[in-house]
């Protein structure tokens, strides 16, 4: 049945409108929210000028479809999105464009065929009761921070499912911290861009952050590559384990019968790093908030892992399984809802290639062309009551207070959290596999509790994080 929230989950409201793109740019170098105002969440576009700079912020529905699917061609990558994350990822498959992106698809499309779901799920499953055990030893009512935990069990999967270890504490810790500094040095590095700061200047000052990063996954690439044929000289000979980075060493382009180079492994396990925790940890740890603040939901969930489970729900050691997620309907209904509103990656970023049109606006050759998930999943136009957070409205069984008509209509077409087309996020359902799995054992095992008055203070650069942590209480159920 539909229940009573509580509250408005928290969010930074937009500034008042200005039309001066200097005091945006101001508000931008904190997050990339400040550059939002009020009425870009009432209107189709929004478009300015700057510097000989044409930007439109889209948020019409057939407008987002045009772009990233219709006319993608037309639409590429904008080159702010390659230089930004070349110092840490290189030329990578999220930011390049055009025949070299299609080759760099086609390889990963191979790799990926050995991180099939329930092929992964023993490396996300160790992971999770990994997490699990850590977070019992503090689940007596003191705060955790569940930011840092989402962040470490995340970044846990995807070294397992890459390199088929799991994550030592040590170098969790130095990693995690280069990724936060760079993190917030890339976010002022675009804001200083817009006033055409040299690009050379910026990436080596991002450089210098990026490179524990690099040189951590190098070293393990490189004595993978110790144990087999180089992949330019030949096919591999490597009989060790049989995880991503393994079937990236070994694909081979079917049209040119390339493979990836050394540096070019590099830079896709860097990206494949990045997007499979970075992004995970963001959504996962305001789940976690968003079941602090609203029990009724956190009850709902749990009352569901425990039908799901049945005579296993006694058994606190007996993990969920891989059929057991696909139960789990109101388990993504939230995750859902979680993404709709904190959105991981708040902002993508494209480059006309003609002067056309975008929902009877001008959009000139060289724009650059904006679509925030955090808009359009907050829009006035496509969302009753936007701000707030309702599950339901991504519940299809037709139980009372599941999604209306309406609602149905903007979940499929104002929701993109991964991306649209053939440029959506590949990995999103591994994401949402690891998340319904994280959730569900998290909610069986505690009672997630809010930490007093403590709100996180989101600010969104490459990903939506909270400055000050998601701080929360847990109690064992056992």
């Amino acid at each position: 049945m539909s229940m009573p929230l509580q509250k408005t989950p928290t969010y930074p409201p937009p500034e008042p409108y200005t039309p001066n793109f200097l005091i945006r740019i101001r508000r931008g170098l904190h997050s990339w929210l400040g550059l939002l105002n009020e009425w870009d969440f009432r209107i189709p576009v929004g478009a300015l000028g700057f510097l000989g700079q044409h930007l439109l912020l889209v948020n019409d529905p057939q407008a987002v479809r045009k772009v990233m699917v219709g006319e993608v061609e037309q639409f590429p990558k904008h080159p702010y999105t390659l230089w930004i994350l070349e110092p840490l990822i290189g030329r990578a498959i999220f930011s390049v464009n055009g025949e070299e992106w299609a080759q760099q698809r086609r390889l990963l499309d191979q790799a990926f065929q050995v991180a099939q779901l329930q092929r992964v799920f023993p490396q996300m499953a160790a992971a999770c009761q990994a997490s699990l055990t850590r977070l019992e030893s503090q689940a007596d009512g003191r705060v955790v921070d569940a930011e840092a935990e989402m962040t470490l069990v995340t970044a846990d999967v995807i070294v397992r499912t890459i390199l088929s270890r799991p994550l030592e504490q040590g170098e969790a810790i130095a990693i995690f911290s280069a990724f936060s500094r760079y993190q917030k040095r890339a976010g002022r590095a675009l804001m200083l861009r817009f006033l055409r700061i040299p690009r050379r200047s910026l990436q080596a000052y991002l450089a210098t952050h990026a490179a524990p990063i690099r040189q951590w996954l190098a070293k393990a690439i490189d004595a993978r590559l110790a144990e087999s044929v180089h992949p330019d000289s030949g096919p591999a000979t490597n009989t060790g384990p049989n995880d991503l980075l393994a079937a990236l060493i070994e694909a081979r382009d079917p049209q040119s019968g390339a493979r990836f180079s050394r540096d070019e492994l590099v830079d896709q396990v860097c990206f494949l790093f990045l997007a499979g925790h970075e992004t995970s940890a963001s959504s996962l740890g305001m789940a976690v908030y968003l079941l602090g603040c609203f029990p009724e939901v956190q009850q709902r969930l749990r009352a569901e892992v425990l039908q799901v489970i049945g005579d296993r729900a006694c058994a606190q050691q007996q993990p969920l399984g891989f059929e057991d997620l696909r139960q789990l309907s109101y388990g993504a209904a939230v995750f859902n809802e979680t993404l709709r509103l904190y959105p991981p990656v708040s902002f993508f970023i494209r480059e006309s290639q003609t002067t056309t049109e975008l929902a009877g606006s001008r959009c000139p050759v060289r724009a650059l062309v904006t679509i925030s998930p955090w808009v359009i999943q907050r829009h006035e136009q496509h969302w009753s009551q936007p701000n707030d957070f309702r599950p339901e409205r991504f519940l299809v069984d037709g139980t009372a207070g599941s999604a209306t008509a309406e609602e149905r209509i903007w979940t499929r077409d104002a929701f993109l959290p991964y991306g649209l087309g053939p440029r959506k996020c590949p990995g999103a359902a591994f994401a949402q596999q690891e998340a319904l799995l994280l959730l569900a054992e998290l909610v069986r095992r505690f009672e997630i509790l809010p930490e007093g008055e403590h709100e996180p203070e989101l600010v969104a650069r490459l990903t939506l994080r909270s400055r000050n942590g998601i701080k929360v209480r847990l109690r064992s159920r056992s």
